[in-house]
């Protein structure tokens, strides 16, 4: 998966909880990396959880699961997570 454009219109349609993804995607310092994980997983559980029993927002839902599976990949991948 790349990164999402942020001149985009897709980014601009989901932008409360991507500004916060993309913060992560940019980030190069591991400390710093470890707390941006954690905020951008509230702001996109938060929205996620926003949309819960909604039948619209298609976009953004695949969205929201792409960018969930990416920050997986980083814990796993640069924190070391199990």
């Amino acid at each position: 998966m790349s990164p999402i454009d942020p001149s985009s219109s897709f980014s601009r349609r989901f932008a409360a909880w991507q500004r916060e993804y993309l913060t992560v995607l940019s980030e190069t310092e591991t400390p710093t990396l470890f707390k941006r994980v954690e905020i951008a997983e509230a702001a996109i559980l938060t929205r996620r959880d926003d949309l819960e029993g909604s039948s619209d927002h298609h976009a953004e839902r695949h969205a929201i699961e792409e960018a969930l599976q990416k920050l997986r990949e980083i814990k796993r991948e640069r924190l070391k997570f199990l």
